[in-house]
């Protein structure tokens, strides 16, 4: 069988390349293959951290645990998007960005509303002494 990557000859019966290791791919595996990949462009389960920043994204909508869950969401992002252009065929570009996007800015929404729950009294007692 001759490898699709490296185009060496390989003895019939191995399932990676003796050359440079990639997996060879039967005629019978071709339609798995293409199968597998459309699934893995909607879902991209070979990126996990891209897959949980999606939906610790999407979860920080939730008021109390939306800011940790943004921070964490932001961070796992970057590590989805790292490993997607490390292994392009882990796919989960998207799914990092949307936790990146949703996750920082439900983060920051919460922050800031956590700093003008802490400065309100403050603010109030120096305005209150001004009078």
């Amino acid at each position: 069988m001759i490898c699709a990557n490296c185009r060496g000859e390989n003895p019939a019966g191995v399932t990676a390349c003796v050359h440079c290791g990639r997996e060879l791919l039967s005629a019978t595996s071709a339609p798995t293959q293409a199968s597998d990949n459309l699934v893995a462009t909607v879902i991209p389960y070979k990126n996990m951290p891209a897959l949980i920043a999606y939906y610790l994204g999407v979860f920080s909508v939730i008021p109390c645990i939306g800011l940790p869950l943004g921070i964490a969401a932001v961070v796992l992002g970057i590590m989805g998007i790292r490993r997607a252009a490390a292994h392009p065929e882990s796919k989960g570009k998207v799914h990092a960005w949307v936790g990146i996007i949703a996750g920082g800015l439900f983060a920051l929404i919460y922050l800031a509303l956590a700093i003008l729950l802490l400065m309100g009294p403050i603010l109030a007692a120096m305005l209150h002494r001004g009078d």
